[in-house]
């Protein structure tokens, strides 16, 4: 009896150090994973915070390189605008404007149509001095001349009758349309001045209109007006020329 007692207590010291070895080896298998994942966590960790670093460096060195390309740029546009600047004055300077761009497409006007330089020239420098001029202007009207209006009192002469001065226009229309005979006074007419030998010079425009003829070393100034219908009014006044 006491022999299985003893047996007994064998076998349950026996299991009781078994289970306590099975357990004690779990925990040990658990711990030994825990660390080799906490050292595979760590490597990882470490290698992550290596590629963070790394990358951070390169981003670094790009917004510095950014950074110069920006001011580099910034000093490009600094000077471009400088530059810009200064052909705009250049060219405000240099390029006639108003009047002075008027006279200058005038003179290569004359120069193509093959006016002497120095003529030219001549009468620039003699714009200086100042003008004389009768300041007793004369007045005279003719009928101008439509497709439907031609005949008497067409023609008007000044300077002793050494300019004639004729015009053409185009004909008024009535409320319906219909042409009439007379010259429309807002549409452009064309003068012709014909001076003695048969030369003759053409000025075309809307009035009022302006225009000078030379003839000698006399200027004549010729303004033309709407007159009664029909007619035109012509203002001369003659100057010394040059």
């Amino acid at each position: 009896m006491s022999l299985g007692l003893h047996e007994n207590r064998v076998r349950r010291r026996r299991r009781f150090w078994w289970g306590v070895t099975k357990w004690s080896l779990a925990l040990a298998l658990i711990v030994a994973a825990g660390a080799y994942s906490y050292r595979i966590g760590s490597q990882l960790a470490a290698r992550d915070v290596t590629k963070a670093e790394q990358r951070i460096v390169e981003l670094t060195a790009e917004v510095a390189g950014l950074e110069g390309q920006s001011s580099a740029l910034a000093a490009e546009l600094a000077k471009s605008k400088e530059a810009i600047a200064a052909w705009q004055a250049r060219y405000e300077q240099e390029v006639p404007t108003g009047f002075v761009r008027e006279l200058m497409a005038m003179v290569q006007s004359k120069l193509k149509a093959g006016a002497d330089e120095e003529r030219l020239a001549f009468l620039i420098s003699a714009a200086e001095k100042p003008r004389a001029c009768d300041d007793q202007p004369e007045t005279k009207r003719f009928i101008v001349t439509t497709p439907l209006q031609k005949g008497a009192n067409d023609a008007v002469s000044f300077a002793d009758r050494s300019i004639t001065v004729t015009g053409s226009g185009t004909a008024a229309r009535d409320a319906s349309g219909n042409i009439e005979a007379w010259y429309d006074p807002g549409q452009p007419v064309s003068v012709a001045f014909t001076a003695l030998g048969g030369k003759s010079v053409t000025a075309e425009g809307t009035l009022p209109l302006h225009h000078s003829v030379v003839v000698g070393s006399n200027e004549y100034r010729f303004t033309f007006l709407p007159g009664a219908r029909g007619f035109l009014s012509v203002t001369a006044d003659r100057c010394d020329y040059p």
